[in-house]
């Protein structure tokens, strides 16, 4: 059976809080054309029964597929649920990974998208992204990537945290580090009004093209959550593959509904932060051939 052609496939990583999943769904009809696009909505095993609201909600939409991970299986992996799925069930010029707290609000991005496509043939492409204090420095992540001496220091840093965090003397370990550690220089400042090559991009809204898609079935699934960016362009510079930052197009980030939904108190957050992006930086250091 021949496969539906799209111009994008939109997955969209739900767990618990449906009504920014629904305002995410509702803003991507809005500001697209129905008939060039296909969501998926994966939903990681939402305690709170969600999932089945969703599928509920959009039995009858021919253009919204829901899945129900029996198990909370973490972002790379939920995410490759939908990838896969738009892999196999359609021909899609771009397989966009969207958070749930996303929200889109402007018309073009499609246009914009083909054109930066056709100008450098990207395999990841990342806009600017708004939040709601103000800023629109979340993306690019960062402009170079992590050095295995960066990832080594970051990964005993967070590790130092998450044993004082347990001590419940966090703050001493703030203030040591503010007296004996060093600030370093960042080595490149950041534009984000200008477009930007080979950087390291927002996780909350990532578009693949052919590129990567022809080559790869998502993300890295060692990880459960924090630091797939970094391992990410770890990926594309191996591959000999490009990541482009544009400001031509925004979206609205509301930021940390799923984290907080998952991980409850702020401590509870801090330890989930610090425990998961250990982890994923083990898998970067990995990865580094330097």
């Amino acid at each position: 059976m021949e496969k539906k052609k799209l111009d994008i496939a939109f997955v969209i990583l739900h767990y618990m809080a449906v009504d920014d999943t629904i305002e995410c769904i509702s803003s991507v009809f809005e500001h697209n054309d129905r008939a060039g696009i296909h969501v998926i909505v994966v939903d990681n095993a939402s305690p709170d029964g969600s999932g089945a609201v969703l599928e509920e909600k959009y039995s009858g939409d021919p253009d919204v597929t829901v899945i129900k991970s029996s198990e909370n299986i973490g972002f790379a992996r939920g995410n490759n649920l939908g990838f896969r799925y738009a892999k196999e069930n359609f021909d899609c010029r771009y397989i966009i990974l969207s958070n749930n707290d996303i929200v889109l609000f402007e018309d073009g991005m499609l246009e914009k998208t083909d054109r930066e496509y056709k100008n450098s043939g990207f395999a990841v492409l990342g806009p600017m992204i708004l939040t709601k204090d103000g800023r629109y420095t979340s993306n690019p992540q960062r402009m170079q990537a992590l050095s295995k001496k960066q990832a080594q220091e970051m990964k005993k840093d967070f590790e130092n945290f998450l044993l004082f965090q347990k001590l419940f003397i966090r703050p001493v370990y703030i203030i040591y580090r503010r007296i004996f550690k060093k600030k370093k220089k960042r080595s490149r400042i950041c534009d984000h009004f200008r477009r930007y090559e080979n950087v390291t991009l927002h996780g909350s809204f990532m578009i693949f093209s052919r590129e990567y898609t022809d080559r790869f079935d998502g993300l890295d699934e060692r990880t459960f959550m924090y630091g797939e960016e970094d391992i990410l362009h770890r990926r594309l510079i191996k591959n000999g593959l490009k990541s482009v930052y544009t400001p031509d197009f925004a979206v609205y980030h509301k930021e940390d509904v799923s984290t907080d939904s998952a991980s409850g108190s702020s401590r509870k957050k801090r330890e989930f932060y610090y425990k998961n992006l250990i982890a994923s930086l083990g898998v970067l250091i990995s990865e580094i051939n330097e």
